[in-house]
């Protein structure tokens, strides 16, 4: 699948970002703000995705979780799919997907920090002006075969801040992703994890 050779790129802290990097992806339903304060108190995300795959979201849900989301000392992304000017002013980035690659010069004009999608090396060539891509599935994801973690060690090769994306939904799988050369992951089931049991214990 990849070819590219030659040795890794050192792995340095872009955007005064720590080494390793917590992507945390919304799913499609509104969040609380005790929902995203208990999220950056148990797993300490760094950088907060809005991202709804329905139809039926709110823009006061988009302004809650950017806002919310600075507040608590993650950086606020917007996702492309639910993208308008009055949320966009609030995200400190963007999240394209790939089929949107092409925007990523005017982001970066904008001085917007940019995520892409990809999932694959074409993907992955076009996204290179991206401060950061996600690559997938790493785990069996959604039906998806995973493509393993040594797969990182080859996209590293053509982009240096990869974030490893799909099915990484326990602690073990994060240290393994830490101990690639990805520089961080996504994910939006891990986020959740333990955040429901304690609203339940608490009232």
């Amino acid at each position: 699948m990849f070819t590219s050779t030659g040795p890794l790129p050192e792995r340095k802290r872009p955007f005064n970002l720590p080494p390793f990097v917590r992507y945390f992806i919304s799913d499609s339903r509104p969040y609380t703000e005790r929902e995203l304060e208990q999220i950056f108190k148990l797993h300490s995300p760094t950088i907060a995705c809005f991202r709804r795959v329905d139809r039926g979201w709110k823009e006061e849900e988009g302004e809650l979780f950017l806002t919310k989301t600075a507040q608590l000392g993650g950086i606020p992304i917007l996702h492309i799919r639910n993208f308008t000017p009055r949320l966009l002013e609030r995200a400190g980035g963007v999240h394209l997907s790939s089929s949107h690659l092409h925007l990523i010069p005017k982001f970066k004009e904008m001085g917007k920090l940019v995520i892409a999608s990809t999932h694959s090396v074409d993907e992955v060539e076009r996204a290179r002006g991206a401060d950061f891509i996600t690559f997938s599935p790493i785990f069996d994801s959604k039906g998806r075969k995973g493509l393993g973690v040594e797969v990182l060690k080859e996209v590293a090769r053509l982009h240096p801040y990869v974030l490893a994306l799909g099915g990484i939904d326990t602690p073990e799988k994060v240290a393994q992703i830490e101990s690639s050369p990805a520089c961080g992951f996504g994910a939006i089931r891990y986020f959740h994890r333990g955040v429901d049991t304690i609203q339940k214990g608490r009232g």
